[in-house]
């Protein structure tokens, strides 16, 4: 039986006890995710998050419900009225006109200005397994199977074949990011490296990411940067790469623990933190170093961390086996205290690590905002009162 949970990372911490985690049995379409079995996240239009999922498509909405759809369960959404193709969904994404795209082993289905359109010809996708989608300007690129890469822009299909003339050189491209400093596409294929496009309204020409004058390869997943380039990385190696600056090391997994684990994920937030999903937990990097570690121990159910993913809001999102959650934003910059002794009442400690925050500007201030450790705390405890009130009203039908 799969749950989702909240903890928070302020609490979990202190190891305040696990009653303060919420959790809601899933499968339920209405009032949970329909599995734990996320492939794909992302922002919605309507300050939502949309999960695709084997199981279905699953929306948690901005006033804190859920609501799922898939092929046994179609039903209305806030994307218009949508029957998935499959049960399985791939992936999702939106476009530049805040429509929803999503990807099925079996096709493509995409929202127009009166429904839903379904692309299951090959005329058009040479092979219907969608591996990745993303936005890139008013554009949408799609990823299928071994059949490199296809580009959808005002009602037109373009086919980029893995030894086609624009030297693309990827089957299966599994990843995909834009810089958003460079406005440059970049590419992480299963096997065949890393490629960059830096023009999409000229000519197509895919070039190789190069580290010490070679292509980097055995290195296929790929994440955007807030501050700019994006980041490459597999099970041992992080790196960051940037068209012109090129690639340099971020960190290894020897660096997180004494004994190498293995990362699964990674997510960087808008306060300068990079995250870590491993088989050790959560790890939080600052730039030179470990600045915080979640374990089971904390409250996330288990170490085996499967995908990590940051919303809108400063959410952290995390998938563990059996369950999905999420970490709310810290409002200030304190030291986590990971002593597995539990802690009531915190004492504010002598001295505060240099802890970039992970917390965005809010879209509307509050009147006042509280200041260090108490106010983190406060900040913490008052989002997850109000994430359990939501949830209770839910659950009673108030």
């Amino acid at each position: 039986m799969y749950q989702t949970l909240i903890i928070s990372a302020v609490l979990a911490s202190l190891l305040i006890p696990l009653s303060s985690a919420i959790y809601i049995e899933v499968p339920d379409y209405d009032t949970g995710i329909a599995s734990a079995g996320v492939k794909d996240v992302t922002n919605g239009r309507y300050g939502d998050v949309i999960f695709a999922t084997d199981s279905g498509i699953s929306v948690y909405t901005a006033n804190g419900t859920w609501y799922s759809v898939n092929t046994r369960h179609p039903g209305e959404t806030a994307y218009g009225m949508l029957a998935p193709l499959n049960i399985m969904v791939s992936a999702v994404a939106l476009d530049s006109g805040g429509h929803l795209w999503i990807g099925y082993p079996n096709g493509l289905q995409f929202q127009t200005g009166t429904g839903y359109e379904v692309i299951q010809d090959q005329q058009f996708l040479k092979n219907l397994n969608i591996n990745c989608m993303v936005r890139w300007g008013d554009e949408v690129w799609v990823a299928t199977g071994r059949a490199g890469l296809h580009r959808y822009h005002d009602g037109n299909w373009t086919w980029y074949k893995p030894l086609g003339p624009e030297n693309l050189g990827c089957h299966t491209v599994v990843s995909m990011a834009v810089d958003a400093a460079s406005d440059a596409l970049v590419i992480g294929s299963e096997r065949d490296g890393v490629r960059v496009l830096q023009d999409r309204t000229g000519e197509v020409r895919f070039e190789p990411v190069v580290y010490q004058n070679e292509p980097v390869q055995g290195v296929s997943q790929v994440r955007a940067n807030p501050f700019g380039g994006v980041y490459l990385f597999n099970r041992t190696t992080v790196l960051r790469y940037a068209p012109g600056a090129g690639v340099t090391p971020v960190l290894h997994s020897r660096d997180l623990e004494e004994f190498p684990v293995a990362i699964n994920d990674i997510a960087a937030t808008s306060g300068g933190m990079l995250l870590i999903a491993s088989d050790n937990g959560i790890y939080g990097w600052n730039g030179s170093g470990v600045a915080l570690h979640l374990t089971s121990r904390d409250g996330i159910r288990s170490n085996v961390v499967k995908k990590l993913f940051v919303d809108t809001y400063g959410r952290c999102w995390f998938v563990v086996p059996g369950n999905v959650g999420y970490i709310p934003p810290m409002t200030g910059s304190a030291s986590l205290d990971l002593n597995p002794e539990p802690v009531q009442t915190p004492d504010v400690p002598e001295t505060t690590p240099d802890v970039p925050d992970d917390t965005p500007a809010p879209e509307t201030p509050p009147p006042s905002e509280p200041s260090g450790v108490t106010g983190m705390l406060e900040g913490a405890w008052a989002s997850l009162m109000e994430w359990v009130g939501s949830v209770s009203r839910g659950l009673t039908g108030a």
